[in-house]
């Protein structure tokens, strides 16, 4: 892995090959294991470094497919005011090492949120991942906006 640190020099193009990707991913989740809050708040910090701000949250979600080339989809499936559901596939965060996505999900509660208005925050609903299941990969996650309570 200490290749990577000189990655500017080896790829000029600032890309990191997909089993690279995987590797650091995997290690990641490993030292990071049933440290869910942790792994939310790196997502919330890949957010930040990936989107810092600018881009409406349906732009974010199409990027985010477009750059990180692998089987995956991440989609906007249904949308109201108050609430929007997001439909992971193939989730290449958890896919590998068989840890729930809380990285992702990290990930799409911080960019929405970067999106709107400060008095609204985001909650975040879904069924909590069984590991043991080979399709917990995938999954829909509901992305609530609420007022902020002063």
């Amino acid at each position: 892995m200490l290749f990577l640190k000189d990655i500017k020099n080896i790829n000029p193009n600032e890309t990191l090959d997909f089993f690279s990707f995987k590797k650091i991913i995997s290690a990641q989740n490993i030292l990071l294991y049933m440290s869910n809050n942790i792994l939310k708040a790196i997502g919330r910090k890949f957010s930040f470094y990936l989107f810092p701000f600018g881009k409406n949250f349906d732009e974010i979600v199409t990027e985010l497919n477009e750059l990180i080339k692998t089987d995956w989809k991440v989609e906007i499936i249904y949308r109201t005011e108050e609430e929007i559901v997001v439909r992971v596939s193939k989730c290449i965060f958890c896919s590998e090492v068989g840890v729930p996505c809380d990285l992702i999900k990290g990930f799409l509660v911080h960019s929405l949120e970067k999106t709107l208005p400060s008095h609204i925050q985001v909650l975040s609903r879904g069924e909590k991942s069984n590991i043991q299941d080979p399709n917990h990969n995938s999954f829909d996650m509901r992305l609530i906006l609420s007022q902020i309570k002063h």
